[in-house]
């Protein structure tokens, strides 16, 4: 059976022959009925809840506790069909520090959508096109019958530091 319950702490800790550690919830339902839960998550996802959040805790098998879900009623999250929202918050669950957004056209935004994502490669490619055009123009002389020039000394730009290896994008 399930209960609705309140997140009061949390700690990690190794639960016998597992490789890892595992989230353990303290959570209360009230009337004194505090109990101690391993949180599990989606594949791939791991988050901790904040104090105050709100916790599914159900009871498996023989005594074994789990807490498969929890929601934080003090931060407001909107989506549509199809829409999903990936955010961290403060300590205290108060306010989103960090949001990761994937609309139902296909597009991400990361903490907002006011700036926009120039792929490396893409921007360096104009950027050599634009240099090879530079050293190819050639200029007249005001004096008549002098030869044209191209410049003498050589030009380049050198983008690398710019390029970021821990986000990528693609299409």
């Amino acid at each position: 059976m399930g209960f609705l319950a309140t997140c009061k702490s949390l700690t990690y800790e190794k639960k016998g022959t597992a490789q890892g550690k595992s989230i353990y919830l303290k959570t209360s339902a009230g009337a004194g009925q505090d109990r101690i839960s391993e949180l599990y998550h989606p594949p791939g996802i791991s988050s901790a809840p904040t104090k105050e959040d709100s916790i599914i805790d159900a009871q498996i098998g023989s005594g074994k506790r789990v807490s498969i879900v929890s929601h934080n009623y003090r931060i407001e999250v909107e989506v549509i069909d199809g829409q999903t929202k990936i955010y961290s918050t403060n300590a205290d669950g108060s306010e989103i520090k960090s949001l990761i957004f994937l609309d139902n056209d296909g597009n991400i935004e990361l903490n907002g959508n006011d700036k926009t994502f120039v792929t490396f490669a893409e921007l360096d490619t104009a950027l050599q096109n634009m240099i090879s055009l530079i050293m190819a123009h050639v200029h007249t002389s005001a004096s008549p019958g002098s030869p044209t020039t191209t410049p003498t000394a050589s030009i380049s730009v050198d983008i690398s530091v710019a390029e970021t290896t821990t986000i990528k994008t693609g299409g």
